[in-house]
């Protein structure tokens, strides 16, 4: 197998495509930028040289503008007399609010405003104002084509501008003054700014201060309607008010009198006297529990003749109260006596006896006490009764009011109401009277128009900038294309990476005149010739000195290309004999037969037995370049109809030897695929150390592929530039019985200055100048 660069699918060259996994190239693997920005280097310089012309010309052809601006700050706070309430000295603008300023400076009627005050109406150069040249151009075309329009349509032209009424006119002033305007709020503060832009300077100036004197008169007159308006509402709710608070204050007075409601300090009296009698039935009712409760005490005590219970009770008496002491006093001493003298003691039985006379007065004195808790306990029972029906005589009267005494409570709310609404109305009234005696706006200006120095457009060293930047991406874009479009072979690394096959070496581009060689004719040792010196076999005769370079021109940078392909075969093919090399291309004109005839003489050159044989049946322009006479070769010998030392021919200068490619029959498309074929190719073998066979394009015919199992190796010719890479990708993975066997690729007609632009090392201007001095003779010209 021969020694191929393999390039596997998880390089990073290629990519992933689909769920097969099938490798395929990816364009930016291995993409120089450095070299493709050199290659496109003029492009990109010339694309950027008419965008910077393209600027000139709009800079010269443009008319200067002039910009004023004015600063208008709109107070977010207002104090004092201007606070419309006690708490809008703290309030701010909102987003909505400012929005709103910023709509009426962009205002239809704060333009007209403008326009009428300069008369700008009547000013032709700033309704109708001359335009550039090429606007100017614009127009002139345009209104040629109108008013060929018009003439057909029988329509009367379009009157000027000037001709116009006023008011069209001032629409149109309008307008431009809303078209030039530019309004916006600086940062997040309230500070606005105003700016008009113009042709003239001083008129620029005149409309940014007249816009600023428009907005505070509007200003002043949108507060001073709205006040007055509101002045006007108020005072007709206000007579509306007053008159609703006398009627409703009128209707309660009379319902009052209508339904018997006599009232004191906010109340019915009626009210007031059961709130009372009710009062007093709680106390009445408190007195009757603590006198029954007093009498039934005392009588169970009496009936029970409990006489502790009699000494423990506290009654307003003050005989109890005597005898109560002095039964205790000798309850004490018996107590006493008893412990000392015991109970049978004189003294503790006369102590005894003096308890109980105690006792039976004290129970005397409670059944006097009897009768009198028992009528209070009547007299508070005769009170509650009175009260209780006091309060229902006057539930009776209560019952009767409650219904007259709702709709008074509404009569009363609703007057109450009116004649708060009317003391409100009245005093707003009165602060919208004081306000208006205030001419004081929310916005001042802090910032007066002047008259601009400089223009403001066009801005010539940033115009020149984005042309520049213009110019230079649309050449970009064009070099990016150009490199896009650029699908053929230029450098080793593109053979390498995106073929997977060996670069062999880079064969320059030769311009040479047409005709035979000049080039002396030394005798070779091995040729044959009669008794009076004429060879002996049949010779070729080059009429294309480009089939010869290599013997005219041994020490030439294509000589030295031509033996890099030699050595590339003396390391694959090392002391072996017989060796067959096919050369092939994709396409006719790649060069694959010149490169051909000059790797077949420069082996025949070193005295290696060498058969160049033109494979190229159906146009065998090798044969017709190196043989005047007949053309009998390949196919003939292998139909039988000519022997095989009688056609091949010998190249005087190097001993080659040639095989035409014979008389064309019907037989020729099936020709390498024959056993003829192979017992030819087997005979020559033993013969020569070295058979090259020039075949057709691989792109059109199979004749390449049909020989392949005949061929040792293959070189392909590819043209510098033009051979597209996909095509070469496509042929050597759909036919691996070739691409097997390839050698490398030679690129072809390779112009060395333009090389250098792709990274090459060859086409270095460095590499170039020390070159010379080895390739003496080298090429007197390169192809542009």
């Amino acid at each position: 197998m021969l020694n191929r660069a393999k390039v596997q699918m998880s390089d990073p060259v290629f990519e992933e495509d689909g769920p097969s996994g099938r490798g395929i190239p990816n364009p930016l693997a291995g993409f120089d930028f450095v070299a493709a920005f050199r290659r496109q280097f003029w492009v990109l310089v010339g694309a950027t040289s008419v965008g910077v012309l393209v600027g000139l010309v709009y800079l010269a052809q443009a008319i200067p503008t002039y910009t004023s601006s004015v600063s208008i700050l709109i107070d977010a706070r207002k104090v004092g007399m201007t606070a419309a309430t006690p708490l809008e000295g703290s309030l701010t603008f909102e987003a909505g609010a400012i929005d709103s300023q910023l709509q009426i400076l962009m205002s239809d009627k704060l333009a007209g405003a403008v326009a009428t005050r300069l008369g700008l109406q009547n000013n032709q150069a700033f309704i109708d104002p001359p335009g550039s040249f090429l606007s100017e151009l614009k127009s002139d075309v345009t209104g040629a084509l109108r008013s060929g329009i018009n003439w057909v349509r029988g329509t009367a032209p379009s009157p000027e501008v000037m001709d116009l009424p006023e008011p069209f006119r001032l629409l149109i002033a309008s307008r431009r003054l809303q078209s030039n305007l530019q309004v916006g709020r600086i940062g997040r503060t309230y500070v606005f700014s105003v700016s008009y832009t113009d042709r003239d300077p001083a008129l620029a100036q005149s409309i940014a201060g007249q816009y600023s004197n428009a907005y505070l008169e509007d200003q002043l007159d949108s507060k001073f309607d709205a006040t007055r308006r509101a002045t006007n509402w108020m005072e007709e709710r206000i007579r509306d008010l007053r008159a609703q608070s006398l009627s409703a204050d009128e209707a309660v007075q009379k319902y009052k009198a209508d339904n018997n409601l006599v009232a004191a300090s906010g109340r019915l009296l009626d009210d007031q006297t059961l709130t009372d009698a009710t009062t007093r039935l709680t106390v009445a009712q408190n007195a009757l529990d603590e006198a029954s409760a007093r009498y039934q005490r005392l009588k169970q005590i009496v009936d029970n003749q409990d006489v502790n219970a009699s000494l423990t009770e506290s009654f307003e008496n003050p005989n109890i109260a005597q005898l109560r002491a002095r039964y205790l006093q000798s309850a004490k001493l018996e107590s006493e006596i008893s412990a000392q003298y015991g109970t049978d003691h004189q003294a503790a039985q006369k102590a005894r006896r003096d308890m109980a006379e105690y006792t039976r007065l004290i129970f005397a004195e409670l059944g006097n006490l009897l009768p009198g808790y028992e009528s209070d306990v009547t007299i508070a029972r005769s009170q509650v009764t009175s009260v209780e029906n006091t309060i229902d005589q006057l539930r009776q009267t209560s019952a009767v009011n409650d219904t007259a005494m709702v709709k008074l409570r509404s009569l009363e709310q609703e007057s109450e109401t009116l004649k708060v609404l009317y003391s409100t109305f009245l005093q707003k009234a009165q602060e919208m009277q004081q306000q208006q005696s205030f001419p004081v706006t929310d916005a001042r200006v802090i910032s007066d128009a002047s008259i601009p120095t400089a223009p403001s457009s066009p801005k010539k060293p940033l115009t020149l900038a984005i042309f520049l930047i213009l110019g230079g991406a649309i050449g970009l874009g064009i070099g990016l294309i150009r490199e896009w479009r650029d699908r053929g072979l230029r450098t080793a690394t593109q053979i390498r990476d995106e073929l997977g096959l060996e670069f062999i070496a880079n064969i320059p581009v030769i311009d040479l005149p047409v005709g035979p060689s000049s080039a002396p004719r030394p005798r070779q040792p091995g040729e044959l010739r009669s008794a009076d010196g004429a060879p002996m076999r049949r010779q070729t005769v080059s009429s294309d000195r480009m089939l010869q370079r290599v013997v005219d021109d041994p020490f030439s940078q294509f000589a030295e290309s031509i033996r890099a392909l030699r050595f590339k075969m003396s390391t694959e093919f090392p002391k072996r004999k017989g060796i067959v090399i096919g050369m092939v291309s994709m396409f006719p004109d790649e060069g694959k037969t010149t490169i051909a005839k000059n790797l077949a003489s420069s082996i025949a050159l070193q005295g290696t037995s060498t058969m160049l044989i033109d494979g190229d049946l159906r146009n065998p322009s090798l044969t017709a370049s190196l043989l005047s006479g007949p053309k009998t070769g390949l196919v003939d010998v292998l139909s039988g109809r000519a022997n095989l030392a009688d056609v091949t021919a010998h190249e005087p200068e190097t001993g080659l030897s040639f095989l035409a490619a014979g008389t064309r029959t019907r037989a020729i498309a099936d020709i390498f695929g024959s056993a003829k074929a192979q017992e030819l190719i087997d005979h020559l073998r033993r013969q020569h150390d070295v058979i090259i066979i020039d075949f057709p394009p691989v792109g059109a015919l199979t004749d390449a592929m049909a020989a392949a199992s005949m061929v040792d190796g293959y070189f392909f010719v590819a043209h510098w530039g033009k051979t597209p890479r996909h095509v070469i990708r496509e042929f050597t993975e759909n036919h691996p019985e070739v691409t097997d066997k390839v050698l490398g690729v030679v690129l072809n007609k390779v112009d060395l200055k333009k090389l250098g632009r792709y990274g090459s090392y060859q086409g270095n201007p460095e590499y170039a100048k020390y070159a010379q001095k080895y390739f003496a003779t080298s090429i007197p010209a390169n192809r542009a």
